[in-house]
């Protein structure tokens, strides 16, 4: 059992960890073949017109285990990485690698324990060069028993870079530029924030896992807007 002193996270902890099980009580089938994996659903043989033998036969070769996704070929989990020091603080983080807090490392394991129970196995994993994400991942490997498999890190995979806004408070940022505005840096593609002078404490410039972001050629790319 995971415990904590913060009983209002471990509260809604055990809460997704209940709504997780009952969301499984009927689960979809996911069988493999050869090396890939894929979704599929099972219907009743007299929906079917029944099976052959040598249906049934493959079917009880084929490892079964439970799947969140039964739509697709493919199975892609997203995960966000647990609270770090600059959430707690409301602090833009971006690029910055703050660490977890202990509710967050709370969060991961929780959600470890989640996909642990769903049953899925997955092949490998993507995340950013932020050791947030980083501990994030290693601690859900470590409930769902799968630390041996890959991890690619890349820093294209990293939160969206916030520029100067990054290591102020939100609150502050809004009152200083008002609220539309701050939305529009944070959520529109096309409306980067300030530029982050080279100076600045935090700029990734000075941060060695960055090395090889420096030599990287820029792109034209033309975006069409639909309306």
């Amino acid at each position: 059992m995971i415990t904590h002193p913060s009983n209002q996270l471990r509260s809604i902890g055990m809460r997704l960890l209940k709504a997780e099980n009952r969301a499984l009580r009927n689960p979809p089938t996911v069988t493999t073949s050869a090396n890939r994996t894929y979704s599929s659903l099972v219907g009743s043989s007299s929906a079917a017109g029944g099976a052959s033998p040598s249906d049934s036969s493959k079917q009880q070769q084929q490892r079964e285990f439970t799947s969140l996704n039964c739509q697709t070929p493919y199975q892609v989990v997203f995960l966000r990485h647990g609270q770090s020091t600059w959430n707690r603080d409301n602090r833009f983080i971006g690029w910055t690698d703050t660490p977890l807090t202990d509710d967050g490392v709370l969060e991961a394991r929780v959600a470890g324990d989640m996909l642990a129970k769903s049953g899925i196995l997955f092949d490998e994993v993507h995340t950013s060069m932020l050791r947030r994400c980083i501990r994030t991942t290693n601690l859900v490997l470590m409930e769902l028993g799968q630390e041996y498999i890959p991890v690619h890190k890349h820093w294209r995979l990293n939160e969206r870079h916030y520029g100067d806004l990054v290591g102020k408070n939100k609150k502050e940022v809004v009152l200083q530029f008002g609220k539309d505005q701050v939305k529009r840096w944070r959520r529109s593609y096309d409306e980067p924030p300030p530029m982050m002078e080279d100076d600045h404490p935090f700029h990734p410039a000075k941060d060695p896992r960055y090395h090889m972001v420096r030599t990287v050629q820029p792109v034209l790319v033309l975006v069409l807007l639909d309306g």
